[in-house]
C-alpha cells in the first residue's frame, strides 16, 4: 500500500475581484486573467495523475481574486465533486455576491465541506475601512450564509493595526452560527505594501497566541506547545473553544496554483515553482527547491533553532528579505 498523506490545494481560479482591500497580496485585478475550459480539465488531469500515483487525501480550496465571478465556477465544482481523487474542497471568498440560491446551490455539492469568508474588521470601522462594503450588509451576508450546512469560518488576516478586533471574532462566531475563525499574519504584498507599517510585531503577535490560549482553557506557560505554527484555527466547542495550530504545507503537504498554472509553494510565498499548463504536477513536486530544506540550511538563529518541526516561515523570509533561507523576521523568539 502507498503511504497516505494530507495534501492541500489553494486554488486561485481567476485575478479578478470585485473589491479592492488595502491588504490585499494581489495588485492586479484583470478579468481576463483566468484558467479557461480546456485549461481547468488539463490541471484537473494533471493532478489528478500526481494524486492517483501517491495516493494522497487532498483538499481543494476554490479562490481568487473572488472565486464566484469566475464564469466556470459552477463547471469547476462539478468537476471537483466527480473526481475520485478530491477527498473534498472549499470556496475562500469575501462573501459579498453571496446569495440567498448560491448558497443553496454549494450546499448542494455533497464533498464541498467548507465556506471561507475574509472578516478583517470584527468591528465596522475598521472592516470599512479595509474593504470599503458596508459592514451591516456583510453581517446579512453571515446571516445568510448561517444556513448552510458545512464548516463556516471567518478568515482573519492580523496587522498591528487591528489586533484589537480579534476578541470581537469570537462573538461574531456565537452570533451568527459559524464554527470558528483561521488566524493568520499579515504579508506586505500587492496593495498591502501601502500598509508596511502595520506588519505585526514580534510581541503583539506573541501576546495574541497567550490570549487565545487562555481563552481555550490552556495558560502562557503552555506556548511552547504552539510555537511551531504560524497560524491558527479557533473553533467553537460544545463546551469550550478549541485552538488548532495550523501546520505549514511549505514543501511538504501543499501549495497553491495561481490563475495562470504557476505554482507557488503557498499563496503568501510568491516563488514560482512551475507552471502545471506545461509541465507534469509530479515533476514541479519532485523538484520543488522547498522539500528538501534542512534546519542546518537556515541563516541566522532560524539555523540553531531547537523547536521541532519548525524551521520558522520561509514564505515570510522570502517576501521581506527575498531570501528564503534567511531568519523568520517576525519570530517573536528572535531578539
Amino acid at each position: 500500500m502507498k503511504k497516505i498523506t494530507r495534501f492541500h490545494i489553494q486554488w486561485h481560479i481567476i485575478e479578478a475581484c470585485n473589491l479592492r482591500c488595502k491588504h490585499c497580496y494581489q495588485d492586479s485585478f484583470n478579468p481576463e486573467n483566468m484558467l479557461e475550459g480546456a485549461q481547468i480539465k488539463k490541471v484537473l488531469a494533471n493532478l489528478t495523475q500526481f494524486l492517483k500515483k501517491t495516493n494522497k487525501h487532498t483538499t481543494i480550496d476554490i479562490t481568487g481574486g473572488e472565486p464566484l465571478l469566475h464564469p466556470d465556477f459552477w463547471n469547476i465544482c462539478e468537476m471537483l465533486e466527480k473526481n475520485d481523487s478530491i477527498e473534498k474542497f472549499g470556496i475562500i471568498t469575501n462573501g459579498t455576491l453571496l446569495e440567498r440560491d448560491i448558497v443553496k446551490k454549494i450546499s448542494s455539492f455533497s464533498k464541498l465541506k467548507t465556506i471561507k469568508i475574509s472578516c478583517e474588521g470584527s468591528e465596522k470601522e475598521f472592516f470599512e475601512y479595509i474593504r470599503k462594503f458596508p459592514y451591516d450588509k456583510f453581517l446579512d451576508i453571515l446571516k445568510l450564509v448561517s444556513y448552510f450546512k458545512g464548516e463556516k469560518i471567518l478568515m482573519f488576516t492580523m496587522m498591528e493595526n487591528n489586533s484589537n478586533q480579534v476578541s470581537g471574532l469570537f462573538e461574531l462566531v456565537e452570533k451568527y452560527g459559524f464554527d470558528g475563525f483561521i488566524l493568520e499574519r499579515f504579508f506586505p504584498m500587492g496593495k498591502g505594501r501601502q500598509l508596511s507599517k502595520f506588519i505585526l510585531s514580534k510581541q503583539t503577535w506573541k501576546n495574541t497566541i497567550i490570549e487565545l490560549l487562555e481563552r481555550c482553557g490552556f495558560s502562557s506557560e503552555d506556548l511552547n506547545l504552539v510555537l511551531q505554527y504560524k497560524a491558527f484555527k479557533i473553533k467553537k466547542g460544545e463546551k469550550n473553544w478549541q485552538m488548532f495550530g495550523a501546520p505549514c504545507v511549505v514543501g511538504k503537504t501543499g501549495c497553491a496554483i495561481m490563475h495562470d498554472g504557476s505554482v507557488f509553494p503557498c499563496r503568501r510565498f510568491a516563488l514560482n515553482i512551475g507552471n502545471i499548463l506545461s509541465q507534469s504536477f509530479e515533476k514541479i513536486w519532485e523538484t520543488n527547491p522547498l522539500r528538501n530544506i534542512k534546519k542546518k540550511d537556515l541563516k541566522g538563529l532560524c539555523g540553531s533553532c531547537k523547536i521541532k518541526n519548525c524551521k520558522g516561515c520561509r514564505a515570510f523570509a522570502y517576501c521581506i528579505y527575498g531570501d528564503y533561507l534567511k531568519e523568520d523576521p517576525y519570530c517573536f523568539l528572535v531578539q
